[in-house]
């Protein structure tokens, strides 16, 4: 028999992860907003400079898209499912704008050929971007309750938001942003006509429906994944 003691103190401890996760969440979108690639788009004043992180991006753009089929349930049974669905259905192509995008500005990489972007997509230098894709693999793979999954997507939703918040500037300043698929105008406006998007009471409702029994789980998964996305920013920034 459960009494009102025991309630009370797993109703507090409940409280207590809930708390802990949306923390993690406000604090891994702070960090990422001030990571070095982000510092580099506001301080450097040479466009070409400020995007030779463009073609270091390739794995992450293209290993991006086989995260949105890994997410997806294949017969969705409840509205979770179909959201995680959705999230899939809504940014799967993207990468169709990047290579555009990539073709488009190939002239002012010095190293544009394919061999040399190839090289340099899978060399040792690279290696933060693509463990990034490995470790949301991995735990997308390893967890199937939609809203774990959901929150996943969201750490890439968030960060991604606070890219384009950093970017964006930069390719108005150098009449790029209405040019540019991926990077500019076209992705823009694509994610604000999309049926889902993010919110602080939209985390705050994940962590809540989050099964128990995963919440303390998640906390240190959440805080990995926005250590990575940092990582790999930084390492863009390298470029």
């Amino acid at each position: 028999m459960i009494t009102h003691v025991q309630k009370t103190v797993e109703t507090k401890n409940e409280n207590d992860l809930n708390f802990k996760l949306q923390e993690e969440f406000q604090l891994g979108a702070e960090k990422f907003a001030n990571n070095p690639l982000h510092q580099k788009l506001k301080q450097e004043v040479d466009i070409r400079k400020q995007l030779n992180f463009v073609p270091k991006m390739l794995f992450f753009v293209m290993g991006f898209k086989d995260l949105m089929q890994l997410v997806r349930y294949e017969n969705p049974t409840n509205d979770l499912e179909k959201s995680v669905n959705t999230h899939s259905d809504e940014d799967s192509n993207h990468w169709e704008w990047y290579l555009n995008d990539l073709a488009f500005m190939s002239g002012q990489f010095k190293n544009a050929s394919s061999v040399d972007l190839i090289t340099d997509v899978w060399g040792d230098s690279s290696m933060e971007v693509r463990e990034t894709i490995y470790s949301f693999s991995r735990y997308i793979k390893q967890y199937t309750d939609p809203v774990a999954r959901m929150l996943m997507v969201e750490v890439l939703e968030i960060t991604f938001d606070k890219f384009k918040e950093a970017l964006h500037p930069a390719l108005k300043d150098a009449d790029l942003y209405s040019q540019l698929d991926y990077f500019g105008k076209m992705h823009q406006e694509t994610e604000e006509n999309h049926s889902t998007g993010i919110s602080d009471d939209e985390i705050a409702e994940l962590t809540m429906l989050l099964p128990e029994e995963l919440k303390e789980e998640m906390i240190p998964i959440i805080n990995h994944l926005f250590d990575q996305m940092y990582n790999m920013a930084k390492n863009w920034a390298e470029a």
